[in-house]
């Protein structure tokens, strides 16, 4: 003859709702409140024991671990996306200046115009990107902190 467990009781406060959801619960499985109330502590002390507690953890840490690898992929895409513009648009811009390098007349102050020409476009281009990178850091700094 098996020998019958000894239980020791154990008393529980539940809101009125959930004593509710409870009773339904026990009554579609034909079982009493008590029984439905320990089979799902003994869920849970399993769960417990498997994880160490740390299922919730584990969940969140994952998630944010999936959406951060997600990010860092979409940001290298983009990255790698615009190195490549940029190289493109470097080699057209090398070959312009190296078309217009060659067509200059052998001519000493023809030189010396191009390259003030070439100073005046770099000094007018850093002033565009310091301006453009100044945009980009406030609205930057808009994302990061609202």
């Amino acid at each position: 003859m098996p020998t019958k467990k000894k239980f020791h009781s154990l008393n529980v406060g539940l809101a009125p709702e959930d004593r509710a959801q409870l009773a339904l619960i026990a009554k579609a499985k034909n079982k009493t409140v008590t029984e439905i109330s320990r089979e799902a502590i003994r869920s849970y002390l399993k769960s417990y024991n498997e994880t160490g507690g740390k299922a919730k953890d584990a969940e969140v840490s994952q998630a944010i671990k999936y959406a951060t690898d997600g990010l860092i992929k979409a940001i290298n895409s983009g990255v790698d996306r615009i190195c490549k513009m940029l190289a493109r648009q470097g080699r057209a811009i090398g070959t312009l200046y190296e078309l217009s390098w060659m067509s200059l007349p052998d001519d000493e102050n023809a030189r010396k115009a191009f390259e003030a020409a070439v100073t005046r476009a770099k000094q007018r281009m850093a002033k565009h990107v310091e301006k453009d990178e100044k945009e980009i850091a406030e609205t930057m700094k808009k994302v990061v902190n609202s």
